[in-house]
């Protein structure tokens, strides 16, 4: 239900460097606690290099996932960047092997020169598909895969592509509309959710003066004037947490937990002690008041916001962020 997530372990810009050792804390911590599911990428810098270091003699423990960045799902080339991460994180298969993101016209700084066409999609079915016939990969998944983008897939497709790792939370709702969870219902598609936390702002740390790491600057939440109106979300999810004496990361995790068709909230984090406390969340209660009264407040901030934009700044077009207010 719980899955540690490692992009802070990449030592890239976007979090700043820690010691390999303070992620041997909080993996140790997460193993511990029950957590067996660990996400990565190639693009996290050198996560799955740090990974592979520090799961040595209990890869078998785990369930281990990471994802193929860029646009190129040829069979070789997926093969061949497959082999790249197996041997970085010194395992000989892996459980999930993921699509990072589709193929999305002006994304990456206007790099993305096209959107999605029929032959991406076939070649991502087939290519999984060879590689788990190889044993190599259990499963493969996407993520950040629009409604638009999973209909491109034919049914056979969705015997190998088990999930659809999404940005979802109380302040990002883009893949929370029904006709989306009910095509996922009917696919057997699972939600992996990141962001649970919105990057940190929902764990109630945060405000309009605090300092931030590139990777908070960089996403949509923390820039005016969406923090003001998300902030709003971030007192009721207080409020709700005064009541039942738990944080307001365990309220707010364990919302996201509760939503369909979640099957494992993703969480990230440099402090073992924040792992600790995630897990709590598994065993919290809400009532029905309770989830209706952060459903309203959420709902509410994202009636203003278009179900088009991306998280990331950079992902968004200047025309969808003038039409918001964020100015660069």
């Amino acid at each position: 239900m719980i899955c540690l997530g490692t992009w802070e372990f990449g030592q890239t810009d976007q979090w700043g460097a820690h010691d390999v050792s303070e992620y041997g804390r909080v993996l140790d911590r997460a193993l511990d606690a029950g957590i067996n599911f660990i996400d990565t990428s190639e693009l996290y810098g050198n996560s799955e290099e740090i990974l592979g270091q520090l799961l040595k003699g209990r890869r078998e423990k785990v369930i281990l996932a990471t994802k193929i960045a860029g646009y190129q799902w040829d069979y070789n080339t997926m093969r061949k960047r497959l082999q790249q991460s197996l041997k970085r994180l010194q395992t000989d298969y892996l459980d999930l092997y993921q699509i990072h993101w589709p193929k999305i016209k002006g994304a990456d700084h206007g790099q993305c020169l096209s959107n999605m066409e029929s032959e991406d999609y076939s070649l991502i079915a087939s290519s999984l598909g060879r590689l788990k016939s190889e044993g190599l990969i259990s499963m493969g998944g996407v993520s950040n895969f629009r409604l638009r983008h999973l209909r491109g897939f034919n049914d056979d497709a969705f015997n190998i592509i088990a999930s659809d790792q999404v940005p979802y939370s109380l302040l990002w709702r883009a893949y929370d509309d029904r006709e989306t969870i009910d095509f996922c219902g009917l696919k057997g598609v699972k939600y992996l959710a990141y962001s649970t936390l919105a990057v940190g702002l929902l764990s109630g740390k945060y405000g309009r003066d605090t300092r931030l790491a590139p990777a908070q600057s960089s996403n949509l939440l923390f820039n005016e004037p969406i923090l003001t109106y998300a902030l709003k979300v971030v007192e009721v999810v207080k409020g709700v947490a005064k009541e039942v004496d738990a944080s307001p990361a365990q309220i707010a995790l364990r919302w996201v937990i509760d939503r369909e068709p979640t099957c494992s909230a993703i969480v990230a984090t440099t402090n073992p002690e924040n792992i600790s406390a995630n897990v709590e969340a598994v065993d919290l209660h809400l009532t029905r008041d309770q989830s209706e009264r952060l459903d309203v407040a959420s709902k509410e901030f994202w009636s203003s916001m278009s179900p088009a934009l991306e998280m990331w700044i950079w992902r968004n077009t200047s025309a969808n962020l003038e039409k918001i207010g964020v100015k660069l």
